[in-house]
């Protein structure tokens, strides 16, 4: 009868929304951190559902109803405030629900002046007036409190018609009692689940009249365990991945399209890309002429989203070189309308920056765009404009990065090129002479390629000349303590033709342990620590004893270090340190001593050939840093002749 169809829409509904109406907030009381699934929680998520209503064109209305109980004052911190982002040309967001439970259950409404509609504030290089955000400021929260909000996000305007696609996570650094993800489609839907080996992940699929309703759960998630230079946790975590997008050839004519009639120069622009060319004769110094004038003349600034389909749309060739400024899209269309004009086959291509791409799943997964040129077999040459001081078309951070050339007849996603270690190389060569009276006089010549160069040259270009001193007199003081420059110079950091060269002379007292009939003591850049040859960005990346997910040092990359030292006269060499060697194809190291009457000299290399490590790489390499280690403290040992 009428009743009981009432009564099974009701549950079917009330189940499909993943208990969102209704909730016994008592419960909430017995989730602490004595229980110790959640011994180590900032927060737990209690409730995660979302619920999707697609519509055939691609337009959906999404209803997110969260609940979480906050453990520690660090996740108060977190959770004292939820925003909402959303760009006013796709659609709106609204909270429909907003409350804070506290410690003892009592549970209390956000008031309407704490729920506000704001413009998105500038950060970094962005200034978006046309991008709002909803913002839940949950007041007088505390450890044991929990918050909960209801978010109705509707999209008006799905950047590709017709379609939908996404990526929701089933694991994050925080556990999980509940995640529920629906989507209530009348479009045929392709999903793939990653990263869940334990088929964590339930699915149930049901048909609703005229749609299909799709539901994604899962329940008591641990947290994930943060590991140093780790990857992307959608890398790593549980997700679905869902579209309806045909294929890639689809995205990469869609973006074509869109970009398409911004690639037009005017009388200017063709001025100046004709006194660029002056004395050009091969191709590739044609178009990296052409490259580092985009990528040193225009500023990377944001400061609207264009069209409508801001956020992908990028503003015509033209206006870019007007302003002189732009972001990664307008920069790779501004260059590859320069390059057009010169004569290459040049498009827009989309990149996901730092994320893996699932090549059977096409979705838009993108975060970044580059310049793609054609060349005459067919491969493609990859730019991206939008780094500064760059000497190489693509920085090596941005290798075997997943790549969807956009033109008009369609292309596969790709992989950009993997880069030599040669290529991002610190070449440093150091000679130094030692007194009777414990005073170094040392030279310090570095050349620098790659990456490598690219950083230096964005340190020498970002300081004033004061400041950038006192930065490398704290390398050398790092290296010697005490050390003080006497000199320092370098090359002009603004030629991107030439690798970037620095001299530093320095002079230390009191140099070594020297007794009555032994001098003992390092080179300058044997730092005496063997996992410092790998440390770098504030932290050895070696410290842990195993991982559960790679290391991802994100470059390959080279360092050779050629030093010696002139020991005192009246002094032999007694003792040198031991020498190291390993190659285990996908990470080199040399470390070696030899000498004569003279000099001690120390030759080093170490070469990581990729950039990404497995669990078991890194063991290994990790084996050989701790042996290492043990010969750290071994110094030379110079004996006085008798």
């Amino acid at each position: 009868d009428m009743m009981k169809k009432t009564l099974f829409i009701f549950a079917i509904g009330f189940l499909l929304f993943g208990c969102a109406s209704q909730f016994n907030y008592s419960s909430l009381q017995n989730i602490t951190r004595d229980e110790d699934e959640y011994e180590n929680a900032n927060v737990v998520v209690v409730i995660d559902s979302t619920n999707i209503e697609l519509e055939p064109n691609g337009e959906f209305v999404s209803t997110q109803h969260k609940i979480v109980k906050i453990l520690t004052m660090k996740g108060k911190a977190f959770y004292s405030e939820a925003t909402f982002g959303y760009y006013t040309s796709y659609g709106s967001v609204s909270i429909e629900k907003a409350k804070v439970i506290t410690p003892e259950g009592e549970v209390l409404n956000v008031s309407k002046e704490n729920i506000k509609d704001v413009k998105i504030p500038a950060f970094g290089k962005f200034f978006l007036p046309n991008v709002r955000m909803k913002k839940i400021i949950f007041p007088e929260i505390e450890e044991g409190s929990s918050i909960e909000y209801v978010v109705k996000t509707v999209m008006k305007n799905p950047p590709i018609e017709n379609n939908f696609d996404d990526i929701q996570m089933f694991e994050d650094t925080e556990p999980i009692k509940r995640k529920v993800y629906v989507i209530n489609s009348p479009i045929d839907l392709k999903w793939k689940i990653n990263n869940d080996d334990g088929n964590a992940i339930q699915f149930q699929e049901t048909k609703k009249k005229d749609k299909t309703v799709y539901k994604w759960s899962v329940s008591n998630v641990p947290a994930i365990v943060k590991e140093p230079m780790m990857p992307p946790a959608s890398d790593v975590c549980k997700k679905l991945i869902v579209t309806s997008i045909s294929s890639w050839e689809e995205i990469s004519k869609w973006y074509y399209e869109l970009c398409e009639e911004k690639f037009v120069t005017n009388d200017t622009i063709d001025a100046v890309i004709d006194s660029l060319l002056i004395g050009k004769e091969s191709s590739e110094d044609s178009i990296k002429v052409l490259y580092y004038y985009v990528s040193q003349n225009n500023r990377y600034v944001g400061t609207k989203m264009y069209g409508k389909k801001g956020g992908f749309e990028p503003f015509p060739a033209t206006k870019t070189f007007r302003n002189k400024y732009g972001v990664c899209r307008d920069k790779a269309v501004l260059l590859g309308a320069m390059l057009r004009y010169a004569g290459f086959d040049a498009y827009t291509t989309l990149t996901s920056f730092g994320l893996e791409v699932d090549k059977d799943m096409p979705i838009l997964w993108f975060n970044h765009a580059v310049t793609a040129v054609r060349e005459n077999d067919g491969s493609f040459l990859f730019i991206d404009p939008t780094v500064e001081k760059e000497s190489e078309f693509l920085p090596s951070i941005e290798q075997n990065q997943a790549v969807l050339v956009c033109d008009a007849d369609g292309e596969d996603l790709a992989l950009t090129p993997k880069v030599p270690a040669e290529k991002n190389k610190a070449s440093i060569n150091n000679i130094s002479y030692l007194d009777e009276n414990c005073e170094l006089k040392s030279v310090l010549e570095m050349k620098l390629s790659g990456l490598m160069g690219m950083g230096f040259r964005q340190l020498l270009t970002m300081f004033p000349p004061e400041q950038t001193e006192q930065i490398f007199q704290s390398m050398i003081t790092g290296m010697v303590a005490g050390a003080v420059i006497d000199t320092f110079y370098y090359s002009d950091p603004e030629d991107l033709y030439t690798p970037l060269e620095l001299t530093i002379e320095f002079s230390a007292e009191n140099y070594g342990l020297k007794l009555d009939d032994t001098y003992s003591f390092k080179l300058p850049l044997s730092s005496g620590d063997e996992s410092s040859m790998v440390s770098f960005g504030g932290g050895n990346p070696f410290a842990l004893e195993e991982r559960k997910y790679p290391l991802n040092m994100m470059t390959t990359m080279k360092t050779e270090v050629n030093q010696t030292i002139h020991i005192p006269d009246g002094y032999i060499v007694e003792e040198l340190p031991e020498n190291i060697e390993t190659d285990l194809g996908f990470f080199e190291v040399k470390s070696q001593y030899t000498n004569d009457k003279k000099t001690v000299t120390h030759k080093a290399i170490n070469i990581f050939n990729e950039f990404k490590f497995s669990p078991s790489q890194y063991k290994e390499i990790k084996s050989f840093i701790d042996e290492a280690a043990k010969l750290s403290g071994q110094e030379v040992v110079l004996r006085k002749m008798q």
